[in-house]
């Protein structure tokens, strides 16, 4: 069988990234900002409803996510798909509405109202790059997860040119019960999210490179694989004009959602899930077949480029300008309230349907 581990690093396609002296434009110094992008890509069964993976990027915010609505509740007459992205889209009005001043209040406050669909489970991934700071903050909850990658130069073994290649310097760590069987927040549970999610923070520098994605993407993919497609994209992603570096960002949360999905319906190769289930007794060959959903950004400073707001709240993806919704005070207005008479306020409880 093929593997793909440490078979794309070492393509053809990898050749134009040999140099031996690498002469890409100098970033500029000054206050930190994130150019995001991203990608959805529903399973083929549940293209119709959207999938179940729900993404979201906020430039203004450096703000991004991934949700991903575990199919098994699914069974009880719910769509997962519909559980993740409201969750998400309530994770990030509550980000806007001012009232939160970091993620982790904004994941408490998006999680004092009930959710309104009555059912569901969803694992997550938050991230936030604070303001005026260098601190990027994560918050993980099951097998969907981020990473950090930061390039520098590498000598080419047996040769005397050298590769600019983005290491990895920081990735989330899933959390599992057993083999396919992530932690996930439920809707009559989502009051205890922020005591349930890992959280990790670091310090980045401009030129670092940000991913979270679901688990169509790290169940199909190797590590070394997407550092070798990161890499494709280095010379864009620092390019001096931020439209470019924004429609890198775009092109590259797409190839990896494609790759990881071309990747999910071969049966000849090895990879993450394979080996994962290997290594607990079972039997699989090949990748897996699943929604894939990827934000990816690239931590710069001096200009950007016009912020935007992406996801799939509404079952199809939607990249525009932002509008955040408040009420006239101010206060949070999550989804699925916005249309009654009577919202309930911050901190406000609603009984449970």
């Amino acid at each position: 069988s093929i593997s793909l581990h440490k078979r794309l690093p070492h393509s053809p396609t990898a050749t134009p990234m040999l140099l031996a002296v690498y002469s890409a434009p100098a970033l500029h110094a000054g206050r930190l900002h994130v150019v995001l992008g991203g990608s959805v890509l529903p399973h083929p069964a549940k293209a119709d409803k959207g999938g179940e993976d729900a993404f979201l990027f906020d430039d203004k915010r450096c703000l991004f996510g991934v949700a991903d609505g575990v199919g098994g509740s699914a069974k009880n007459g719910v769509d997962p798909g519909a559980f993740s992205r409201e969750m998400l889209e309530r994770c990030h009005q509550a980000a806007a509405c001012g009232v939160a001043d970091a993620l982790p209040d904004a994941l408490r406050l998006a999680s004092e109202c009930p959710l309104s669909g009555g059912g569901g489970s969803s694992t997550l991934v938050l991230g936030q790059l604070e303001e005026g700071t260098s601190t990027l903050r994560l918050l993980n909850l099951g097998d969907s997860g981020a990473m950090v990658l930061r390039p520098a130069m590498r000598e080419v073994s047996g040769t005397d040119a050298k590769q600019l290649w983005p290491r990895v310097v920081l990735r989330t760590q899933e959390q599992t019960h057993g083999w396919n069987w992530p932690y996930q927040t439920r809707a009559r549970t989502f009051d205890a999210v922020g005591k349930e999610v890992d959280e990790v923070s670091t310090a980045v520098r401009e030129g670092d490179i940000v991913l979270a994605a679901s688990d169509g993407v790290f169940d199909n993919l190797f590590e070394d694989a997407l550092q070798f497609l990161v890499a494709e994209r280095l010379d864009a992603l620092r390019d001096p004009d931020p439209l470019a570096a924004q429609a890198a960002a775009d092109a590259l949360a797409q190839n990896i959602a494609a790759q990881a999905k071309a990747i999910g319906g071969m049966r000849d190769l090895k990879t993450p899930f394979s080996e994962a289930a290997q290594e607990e007794g079972r039997s699989h060959k090949g990748g897996k077949v699943d929604d894939v959903a990827v934000v990816c950004g690239v931590v710069r400073s001096g200009a950007r480029p016009p912020l935007r707001l992406g996801h799939n709240f509404g079952g199809a993806p939607c990249v525009s300008e932002e509008r955040p919704v408040v009420t006239h005070s101010g206060a949070f207005v999550p989804p699925g309230e916005r249309t009654r008479d009577a919202a309930p306020a911050v901190g406000e409880r609603t009984r449970d349907a």
